[in-house]
């Protein structure tokens, strides 16, 4: 299997995507996934470039196509007729339960892992007096997680299952992605400081969580 490079996947993000916010999102959940395949011992090669790139393009067709009946779909259908391969095709596919692609590959559990739980720790560290991931400890995601009037739009039900299917305790979970966001909180505006603008150009992966 030949993978695309990750400059052909930011421009294709970017190409369906302007909003920085959604951009910065699959940037989050790139750095959850490398950290995930990491963690299931991959660790360089086209394999974990491929659960990279699952996780930067898992959202790419949303900004177009935001509902169920067309999110995901239409994403899938993009890369067919663009010839990028069906592990990453499926992983995109599998992010969103109501395609009924179940997650059965390593991989298309991870995305699931990574999604949600990406997003609500940056909105966990958005409120806090810092407004930074830096200083966010886990216990203040979980503490949030059981708020149900905070982020109201994060299905807490997905990101319970996303730990099960990745066989790892929710804390634990919540640990590693903190990890994964912190090297690119700059890039993320979770630093404590305005959030960036991203440009159409790739930006550099994160440095890998030490």
């Amino acid at each position: 299997m030949t993978v695309p490079t990750r400059a052909a996947a930011w421009t294709l993000l970017c190409e369906f995507t302007r909003t920085a916010a959604l951009r910065r999102h699959g940037l989050s959940v790139e750095a959850s996934m490398r950290a995930l395949a990491r963690r299931a011992g991959v660790v360089e090669g086209a394999e974990l470039l491929t659960w990279g790139l699952v996780g930067l393009l898992h959202d790419f067709d949303y900004e177009r196509f935001p509902t169920a009946e067309d999110h995901a779909w239409r994403g899938m259908e993009v890369l067919r007729q663009r010839g990028w391969p069906e592990p990453i095709i499926r992983g995109v596919g599998a992010h969103a339960s109501y395609t009924g692609i179940q997650p059965e590959a390593p991989l298309e559990r991870a995305i699931v892992a990574a999604d949600e739980l990406s997003g609500f720790v940056g909105a966990c560290a958005l409120v806090r007096p810092s407004r930074s991931v830096l200083d966010l400890p886990v216990e203040s995601v979980l503490k949030k997680m059981k708020d149900k009037a905070f982020a109201r739009a994060v299905d807490r039900g997905e990101i319970r299952r996303g730990a099960e299917l990745v066989g790892m305790a929710l804390p634990e979970l919540v640990a590693l992605v903190i990890a994964a966001q912190r090297p690119l909180a700059g890039r993320l505006g979770l630093a404590g400081g305005p959030a960036p603008e991203l440009p159409d150009e790739p930006v550099p992966e994160a440095p890998e969580a030490g």
